[in-house]
């Protein structure tokens, strides 16, 4: 891949977080109760923009793959400050492991009503088209 191409494509994802960024502080001002992740953000800002075709995927494969395949990378910090905390893991597991499973059933559960919605939407969308077209074409 060519560098301008790599370059080009890191600038997508800059302005993706960053955005969502904003779009998370922006809903913790007005809604304090009710966190946003910027990631799930991002998530739904890059479905949105791949669905609606703003942005083809040519144009974010090549960091995507680089992604998945540091990811494990990634995940090196949280297992060492996991490590660290042992002392706290030993008297407040369960909880804690209760509170990451609920949690992440309710990430899964809000990302996919989430896309399930986006895909009735499209589906609406196209479904209109064609009906605006066959109603020009009878005319």
């Amino acid at each position: 891949m060519k560098k301008t191409k790599f370059i080009k494509q890191i600038m997508i994802y800059g302005v993706i977080l960053l955005v969502s960024s904003l779009i998370s502080e922006l809903v913790n001002q007005i809604w304090p109760g009710f966190p946003m992740p910027p990631a799930l953000i991002g998530m739904i800002m890059l479905y949105l923009l791949l669905t609606l075709k703003i942005v083809k995927l040519e144009q974010v494969e090549g960091v995507s793959n680089f992604f998945v395949q540091i990811i494990s990378l990634i995940f090196i910090p949280s297992g060492v400050a996991l490590v660290t905390k042992l002392d706290v893991l030993k008297a407040e597991g369960v909880q804690i492991i209760i509170v990451v499973v609920v949690s992440t059933l309710m990430l899964l559960l809000f990302t996919a009503g989430i896309s399930w919605l986006l895909i009735k939407v499209k589906e609406y969308v196209v479904a209109r088209r064609q009906q605006s077209s066959i109603e020009v074409e009878e005319d």
